[in-house]
């Protein structure tokens, strides 16, 4: 397939109509030229105007033609981008179906250049499964094109018709749920009822509605958690004859770096390019990988991304009340897999579920248990009342009512708990009543231990800080995970205590853990507990109540996401700071391990 025609961008005039419609042939001029019942190459004359006109970046676009390829297999042909800065980008236009489908030139272009706007530096292909590369592509296109309609919403009626339809994949292989994913994430307002595609969604978008992938590295890892789900439900994949379902979006080969291990492009391209393995212009912007996902690639860490781990920094605004508005991506938090645990270390570790929890789930409220709640006319027990007013009505030879039994209905929603420890080198301190990590361990994991015994979910995070550009989280029990007693308290007898306590970007990241949990389990009620010894602190702040203005800034997020927040701390910590922070209610000082049955089972029922 060779390059046989390319037109440039010119200095565009001043036109006396909008640069959508002035500069977008018109679709009956695209298509008079066209011998009827062929394959037709687009016309390209004023396309690099229309590209130019949209963000002013200089392109050219070229069309591709090979005798094979006029056969029914060009409708399985993509749009091909090359060329990065300071090279000019190349929109490479294959051979168009008879007829051409309305509009397809328009949106092809429209589409690439919201990739050279909005796009990231090219991928590495490593350790990513072929899954995964599909869905790093649907996701990273449905991204650039959220940030293009930011700016020009009418491009969503170019794309949306190769997405809608009665020609939509609806079917349940990957392929057609990556299909019903696009159609989700470029048109909010449709909604589609399979779980996975609502988890996807949901880590798509922001729970405000915004956009929570903001660059391909958090593509990167969201691609991997999802393809990760993807294998786990056994689906299928043809990597060799996957096509992207919305015809309009180009081959994917523009987001790779080149890679030497694939074999050569079947689709030759203007100046000795090709497909997947090409390599870019020799300055093209290359991203260096963050330095724990580069030693974790060396060590040979099994898929990447398979958790949030993996080392890729996560970046949250943090509130600053001095100036009264947020500084966006301020603070960087880091998050670790859970660390495996060895025979030895599981055998030393306590076992069994300890009385201290036994008791613990005494004071809890059972997940999804139910309580009486009125009559109801079906039912396995009596309602008591109601067989006495029905005997009276007998007596009185009147009609008894039809609603004898008892009604019952959940008294509670199972609780969702995201536990999060603090580490931080105060911790460590010798105080009188022994360390107070020792006494947090012990809390977190009676909590865990008395969540598993009524029901409810929980999952585990170690955290401490070392300023703002690193927040370390460490996992040491995953929502998936049951209550592995030795496992997670080797964990907490193994943590090391450092750093510092930066609560408010430690929270916001227990937010967004409760977030992507809550698309899989949404029959639970999230919660956050923070267990601490003391105030927010970190050695890059100096102004007093800066950090604690945001911690309580935090919590107002939580509250308007839907999400409870509560603090348990022990001693040195002051009770009145609790209370600024969290409210009344919201927090509570341990002074006994014997007090926290009582104290749990106030802070997890409110």
């Amino acid at each position: 397939m060779q390059s046989h025609a390319q037109a440039t961008v010119p200095h565009p005039t001043a036109p006396s109509q909008s640069p959508l419609q002035a500069l977008a042939p018109a679709p009956a001029a695209r298509a008079a030229s066209a011998p009827q019942g062929a394959a037709t190459a687009p016309s390209i004359g004023r396309w690099p105007a229309y590209l130019f006109a949209l963000w002013g970046l200089p392109t050219r676009v070229a069309t591709l033609d090979e005798p094979a390829t006029r056969t029914a297999t060009a409708t399985a042909l993509r749009p091909v981008l090359t060329g990065r800065a300071p090279e000019p980008a190349v929109l490479h236009l294959p051979p168009a179906p008879p007829p051409p489908p309305p509009g397809w030139t328009q949106a092809t272009a429209s589409h690439a250049a919201a990739h050279w706007r909005f796009g990231g530096p090219p991928a590495p292909r490593a350790r990513l499964k072929p899954v995964q590369q599909a869905l790093f592509g649907a996701l990273e296109d449905a991204r650039v094109e959220w940030l293009a309609l930011q700016e020009l919403p009418g491009l969503r009626g170019i794309w949306l018709p190769f997405h809608a339809g009665p020609d939509a994949p609806q079917g349940l292989q990957f392929e057609a749920l990556l299909a019903r994913l696009s159609h989700c994430l470029l048109d909010p307002g449709h909604a589609d009822p399979h779980p996975w595609v609502a988890r996807a969604r949901a880590v798509f978008y922001t729970p405000q509605g915004g956009l929570a992938l903001r660059d391909t590295a958090e593509v990167r890892q969201a691609a991997s958690v999802l393809g990760h789900d993807i294998g786990q439900m056994r689906l299928p994949f043809n990597a060799a004859t996957y096509r992207v379902h919305a015809a309009y979006r180009d081959d994917h080969h523009w987001l790779w770096e080149p890679d030497d291990t694939l074999p050569p492009s079947a689709t030759p391209l203007e100046g000795g390019g090709s497909g997947a393995s090409a390599a870019p212009a020799p300055d093209a912007v290359q991203r260096p990988r963050p330095p724990d996902a580069a030693r974790a690639a060396e060590q040979g860490d099994p898929g990447e991304g398979a958790g949030p781990g993996g080392g890729t920094p996560v970046a949250y605004a943090e509130w600053d009340a001095r100036i009264g508005r947020y500084r966006p991506a301020w603070c960087q938090v880091f998050e670790h897999p859970p660390r495996p645990v060895g025979p030895a270390a599981r055998r030393q570790a306590a076992a069994g579920v300890s009385a201290l929890a036994r008791r613990c789930a005494q004071a809890l409220p059972a997940g999804g248990a139910l309580r009486p709640a009125g009559r109801a006319a079906r039912g396995e027990d009596f309602h008591a009342a109601a067989l006495v007013e029905a005997r009276l009505q007998q007596r009185l030879r009147q009609t008894p009512a039809a609603d004898p039994y008892r009604r019952l209905q959940p008294d509670h929603r199972p609780l969702a708990v995201a536990v999060l420890l603090d580490t931080s080198v105060s911790t460590g301190d010798a105080v009188p009543g022994g360390r107070p990590i020792d006494r947090l361990g012990t809390v977190a994991l009676a909590t865990l231990q008395a969540l598993a015994l009524r029901g409810h979910r929980g999952a585990l995070w170690s955290f401490a800080s070392r300023g703002r550009h690193r927040i370390d989280l460490a996992c040491l029990q995953t929502w998936a995970d049951t209550v592995d007693t030795p496992a997670v308290a080797a964990r907490i007898a193994e943590l090391a205590c450092a750093g510092s306590t930066r609560l408010g970007t430690v929270l916001r990241h227990g937010l967004a853990a409760c977030g992507q949990d809550a698309a899989g389990a949404a029959q639970h009620r999230p919660l956050v507990l923070l267990l601490t010894d003391g105030e927010a602190h970190d050695v890059d702040v100096h102004t007093p109540g800066y950090l604690q203005a945001d911690l309580a800034r935090a919590v107002e997020e939580a509250a308007a996401q839907g999400i409870a927040v509560r603090c348990l701390a022990v001693p040195p910590a002051r009770p009145a700071a609790l209370v600024r922070a969290f409210g009344p209610g919201g927090a509570a000082v341990l002074r006994h391990a014997a007090q926290l049955p009582q104290v749990l089972g106030r802070l997890l029922r409110t």
